[in-house]
């Protein structure tokens, strides 16, 4: 024991601190990273030569823009324009003010891959004209390429499941609906404001799953088994679940009881339901 304390008596000051820090940091407990982010953006590949996109462009969210340079380039802008439904492009407006903009660590070699963020997302149900400047280390090799691409078009179908309750007739159901948007719709992008309907706002048709039949069907019966048929309107609150309401319709007896026949009927309903996807995933 003596020996070991007349060996720490002799060790420099420096080698005492540094062997202080060390059996500190040995005795505090591992600390563990938070998970990474996962959520990866969305990209394209741009083929300069066609002046085409491999798929549709991404909307409602920013997204990349991957290709391949030209041999020399020193720096690649880019900049995009709606192309009015007239055709006409000779008055194009092309933005951002500011381009988003590549530049290698040197003239690019052959083959090098390039990538670029456009930050500002592009509008639904669009026709794009997106312009490459490109500045090589041979001045005569400038170019400015135009590559043509369009965001989706059309309406967009989501199917949702979901509890609806009808206190008219005082009952509660599980049903199936088909919600119908009038433009198209990226789940991956935030709602923004309430006031955005077209991004939030669908016409819902549906079926229950379980039945809305009374007992033996003696006044209520369903539309197709007993089944009934769900119409209505939903509201995203968020990405994936959906407030609605509408009209449940289903066959009621005749109050004439000469007539054995039962008719359509319908009632209200308030409804609250979430997307399938969600639920698969």
């Amino acid at each position: 024991m003596m020996s070991f304390l007349r060996g720490v008596r002799a060790l420099p000051l420096t080698a005492l601190l540094a062997l202080l820090v060390a059996t500190q940091a040995a005795a505090q407990p591992a600390v563990t990273p938070p998970p990474a982010n996962t959520d990866r953006t969305e990209q394209v590949t741009v083929d300069l030569a066609a002046g085409a996109f491999d798929r549709e462009l991404p909307f409602d969210v920013p997204f990349f823009i991957a290709g391949r340079a030209p041999v020399g380039t020193r720096s690649l802008d880019v900049q995009y324009a709606v192309a009015p439904e007239s055709g006409d492009t000779s008055n194009l407006i092309w933005t951002p003010g500011e381009p988003a903009r590549w530049r290698p660590v040197g003239p690019s070699a052959t083959d090098e891959a390039f990538l670029l963020l456009v930050r500002v997302p592009l509008e639904a149900g669009r026709d794009y004209r997106v312009r490459f400047t490109l500045v090589n280390e041979r001045p005569a090799e400038n170019a400015s390429v135009i590559a043509y691409g369009r965001t989706a078009h059309g309406n967009y179908v989501s199917v949702d499941a979901g509890v609806l309750y009808s206190g008219t007739i005082g009952i509660g159901a599980v049903y199936v609906g088909g919600n119908i948007y009038f433009r198209p719709i990226n789940k991956r992008a935030p709602l923004g404001e309430l006031t955005r309907l077209g991004r939030r706002l669908a016409l819902t048709v549906g079926a229950t799953v379980s039945s809305v039949a009374d007992e033996e069907n003696g006044t209520r019966s369903g539309l197709f088994w007993n089944q009934g048929l769900v119409l209505g309107v939903g509201y995203r609150v968020t990405s994936s679940v959906r407030a609605g309401g509408g009209a449940l319709v289903f066959q009621e007896a005749n109050p004439n009881p000469l007539i054995s026949t039962k008719r359509g009927a319908a009632t209200w309903y308030a409804s609250i339901s979430v997307d399938l996807n969600l639920v698969k995933q």
